[in-house]
């Protein structure tokens, strides 16, 4: 049976956002919802741009019993097409014991400062290693760039961890905001049965509009319910 910890992780893990390949970042408001157990989930996934040129990516999932919220403060470089992660945070409310997590990204000293539950350690990182969600703006200008597979070094607890995906495919889905043409992505596993896929709108800049993961028979499925792309509303694909 499925987590609902582990479905809410997973959807911080895969919800992607609209770039332009040669520009920076457009920001973005953007809504999912989706039923388990009888409960009604609602994700927000935002990017904001702050005075000084940084990026802010928030991801929140919100349930009755209860909320993880993740933030990531990140910098574009526009000649290199790269984005880099200077700040991560987590916090998990709800769904069994509360948990939280800050990252510190030092570029210059390529380290990382990991503070978990109170508990401070280093470690050393490589240039291009993101955090859970700033990969996310990155693989999607790799897609605009042409690139079919992926593979990113992700700090996370500690450890660098490499998340890997797969062009599947493309497929015409229905949405609750009509039909669209999309890119279908997998991430799988190594010694894990889950398998998550993501539908990305090819020609409204790989704009997430749908979310599945399957593990031992059972799906779920997140679908998009509003979304706001530059400042303009999507009403209709």
């Amino acid at each position: 049976m499925f987590s609902l910890r582990a479905l809410l992780l997973s959807a911080g893990a895969l919800l992607s956002i609209s770039t332009w390949a040669a520009e920076a970042p457009k920001t973005f408001d953007n809504e999912y919802r989706a039923k388990l157990y009888g409960f009604n989930i609602t994700v927000t996934n935002r990017l904001t741009k702050a005075d000084d040129g940084n990026y802010h990516l928030l991801f929140k999932a919100d349930s009755m019993i209860g909320s993880i919220t993740e933030q990531s403060h990140m910098q574009w470089n526009k000649a290199q097409q790269t984005i880099s992660p200077l700040k991560y945070t987590y916090a998990r409310r709800g769904l069994g014991k509360d948990r939280n997590a800050e990252l510190t990204f030092d570029w210059n000293g390529k380290t990382v400062t990991n503070n978990v539950q109170k508990t401070s350690w280093e470690m050393d990182i490589a240039q291009k290693v993101q955090d859970k969600l700033s990969y996310q703006l990155q693989m999607q200008q790799d897609l605009l760039n042409g690139h079919k597979d992926f593979e990113y070094q992700i700090a996370d607890g500690g450890h660098l961890k490499k998340y890997k995906f797969t062009t599947v495919g493309e497929e015409m889905l229905d949405t609750p905001l009509g039909k669209v043409k999309t890119v279908k992505i997998k991430r799988s596993r190594e010694d894990n049965d889950r398998v998550t896929y993501a539908w990305l709108a090819k020609d409204w800049n790989y704009l997430l509009v749908r979310l599945q993961q399957e593990e031992k028979g059972d799906t779920y499925t997140i679908y998009i319910h509003k979304a706001v792309v530059d400042g303009k509303s999507i009403t209709q694909f």
